[in-house]
Parts: C-alpha cells; sequence; structure tokens
C-alpha cells in the first residue's frame, strides 16, 4: 500500500472528522462502543428492504422485530447462516449482513434441499418439523 500525507483530519472538512456510513446508520452501536459496552457475539435481527413484500429477494414470513429477535437466538447455526422455523411453520434463514453491529436478515427458505441435513435432523429432533415434513424437505418438496 502507497504511503499518503493523511494527517488522519476529515477529508474536505474543516478539521472535524467525517461520520463513517457505519455511523450513520447504526448511531446506538457506536454509542454502545464508545461507552464501552460490547455485544458483538450476540447477532441482532434487521430486516432487509430486498426480502420486503414486494421487494426483489425472497419473501421474509418473520412479522415482527420481537419474533426476528427470538427465531435468530434461538436459531440452528451452520457456519454463518442460522436457520429456524416460524410459528406457523415457515423456514427461514438468517443471512448476516456484515456490518459492525452484527446484523443479520432473513427470509423464507425457497428451495428445502439447501437446508444442511445436519441442521433438518437437529429440527426433527427438537420437533419443530414432523417425520413427515422431514422427508418431503429432504426430497425437495415443501
Amino acid at each position: 500500500m502507497a504511503a499518503t500525507n493523511d494527517s488522519g483530519e476529515g477529508h474536505g472538512t474543516n478539521g472535524s472528522p467525517q461520520e463513517t456510513i457505519e455511523e450513520l446508520i447504526y448511531p446506538a452501536k457506536v454509542e454502545l462502543n464508545e461507552n464501552g459496552g460490547s455485544n458483538e457475539s450476540t447477532p441482532v435481527y434487521v430486516p432487509s428492504p430486498k426480502h420486503e413484500k414486494g421487494g426483489w429477494g425472497s419473501n421474509n414470513p418473520i412479522k415482527t422485530q420481537e419474533e426476528g429477535q427470538r427465531l435468530l437466538a434461538s436459531g440452528y447455526k451452520d457456519g454463518k447462516q442460522v436457520y429456524n422455523v416460524t410459528d406457523d411453520g415457515t423456514i427461514v434463514k438468517f443471512q448476516p449482513d456484515n456490518m459492525p453491529n452484527n446484523g443479520y436478515h432473513s427470509y423464507e427458505v425457497s428451495k428445502p434441499r439447501d437446508i444442511p441435513a445436519s441442521i433438518l435432523k437437529q429440527m426433527l429432533s427438537d420437533g419443530k418439523i414432523t417425520k413427515v415434513e422431514y422427508n418431503k424437505i429432504r426430497k425437495g418438496k415443501k
């Protein structure tokens, strides 16, 4: 990386540092970090407009922030993704947003065969899905 004469001052301002995009989007998280508190390991449910009705991604069946946070916290983790089943039986996938707030958005699983077998087995074992549902999902049916 080439050396620069960057003094650390805000670029193009009167010496005031400019806010980063993260500080503009997530001011509560920035304040929490500045005050010495940190919950970096706690995932936070952050719905995405991409998955809202009329959006350009798969539908998000989660209706409230509270429901989303509960499902995320109690979900089945596989790598960076988290899976769970809504109260109405819809399997959802939580995807990390790769932002400093440790946010995850969710959407309905559209290809059941994409759910890892270990996750399905655990859902079956925990009573989240029935044996009939498990077999349908493993065959690629909903």
